[in-house]
């Protein structure tokens, strides 16, 4: 009897896998509309707009290229922890194919667009989270019980169901109203995205359908096809760059009129301008980050990535920061000695030109805030011997301006 080994073959046809099409898309494809518009407005379906694509990924990737650190906080301060496994997983590998950027791009995208992210949390037998694996919002359908916990249950992508409980799952979640299940912004303003996509399909049919020419020719005379071919012949010495500002003679009674944009042109091309600022406006981001600099008041880039930092980015880096500590924390109770902290490093985002680093370096040790080795450590440099030492500077200058103004009181009563 022999027995049938199943050895690898390079020439056989590989299986296909195909991800079932939403009910958003199956719509959308049938030509069914949700808004005034006359447009199907799904998280699927307004990134066609090119501000919701811009917007959604200029915030995604700005948070994902953030470094996310665990600290333990103490009562003189706060040390970071580099041995744990939330650590590993939030800047080494949260799962086997993705990386740590991968990982939180793809869970910010999805609460961008839907209002709620999902990955689920693999634990080992130690109670430690070993892996986040994120999942579509689509393939999560969520349950109450009785009791008032939730089971999510998941759809892989060879639609194998699975009832996860709520420990098991990170759920980062997008303006909600119950606390507990987020909206989604492209679901709130569809009204205002359907009209960017209603423009944006308005200016396709006119490209498509529409006379672009620059100009007419009238005559009064009827040309048959040798006229014609004549006439337009005798124009073509007059097109292209090289021929700019040359004047054309005409034959017989011809007349050229230039057909320049209509105030229907114009007022489109302001309403895809004002859609920009709605995007924006939706998103809370300033439009010269969805490259429109028609209104731009900051006087230099720094200025304009401080804004965004506090005004775009500082409420969803704190969301993702304690969603994560509330998911993969969860041995942490009132009663526990220990306190963590996790938190996204912006100091990137903030990363000035060089002249403008080392002088606040500069500030920074001779006021014995940081240590040279600090510095040092902060601009990618090994530390040498006695740089963990803090300057004194700062107290030579009270103790010189208390000098001065010694001298100055002797002066006054001689």
């Amino acid at each position: 009897m022999y027995r049938r080994l199943n050895m690898w073959n390079p020439f056989r046809r590989k299986e296909q896998r195909s991800e079932p099409i939403t009910i958003d898309e199956f719509l959308s494809y049938m030509g069914v509309n949700n808004t005034g518009a006359g447009e199907y407005v799904s998280p699927q379906t307004a990134e066609a707009l090119p501000a919701v694509m811009n917007a959604v990924t200029v915030i995604a990737e700005s948070v994902a290229s953030m470094p996310c650190y665990l600290y333990a906080l103490k009562e003189d301060g706060r040390e970071r922890i580099y041995r744990h496994p939330v650590e590993y997983l939030l800047n080494e590998m949260p799962n086997r194919n993705q990386t740590p950027y991968q990982f939180k791009y793809t869970m910010m995208r999805h609460c961008l667009l839907t209002g709620n992210a999902y990955a689920v949390i693999k634990w080992n037998n130690k109670g430690e989270p070993v892996s986040l694996t994120p999942y579509q919002p689509s393939a999560v359908n969520i349950f109450r019980k009785v009791t008032g916990e939730h089971i999510y249950q998941v759809t892989d992508l060879n639609g194998v169901t699975r009832n996860y409980l709520q420990d098991e799952i990170l759920h980062l979640r997008h303006s909600s109203l119950d606390g507990f299940m987020g909206r989604s912004p492209v679901t709130v303003c569809r009204e205002t995205i359907g009209l960017g996509l209603a423009q944006q399909r308005h200016g396709a049919a006119i490209m498509k359908n529409g006379l672009m020419a620059s100009g007419l020719i009238s005559t009064a005379e009827w040309l048959d096809d040798a006229k014609a071919q004549k006439a337009v012949k005798a124009l073509e010495r007059y097109k292209g760059a090289k021929n700019a500002g040359k004047t054309p003679i005409l034959e017989g009674s011809m007349e050229y009129k230039q057909l320049g944009m209509t105030n229907q042109d114009a007022e489109w091309l302001q309403s895809r301008t004002f859609t920009i600022s709605d995007i924006a406006r939706i998103y809370n981001i300033s439009p010269i980050f969805l490259q429109d600099y028609s209104n731009s008041s900051y006087a230099n880039f720094s200025e304009a990535s401080r804004a965004f930092l506090s005004q775009t980015l500082r409420p969803w880096l704190t969301n993702f920061e304690q969603q994560l500590k509330d998911a993969l924390m969860i041995d942490l109770t009132s009663s526990s000695k220990k306190r963590h902290l996790i938190e996204f490093d912006t100091s990137d985002l903030l990363r000035t030109s060089q002249n403008e680093r080392f002088n606040s370096y500069d500030v920074a040790i001779k006021a014995g805030v940081m240590s040279p080795n600090e510095v040092r450590r902060r601009e990618g440099l090994p530390p040498y011997a006695g740089g963990d030492e803090f300057s004194q500077a700062w107290k030579q200058t009270v103790e010189v301006k208390r000098g001065d103004s010694v001298n100055e009181n002797e002066v006054n009563d001689a």
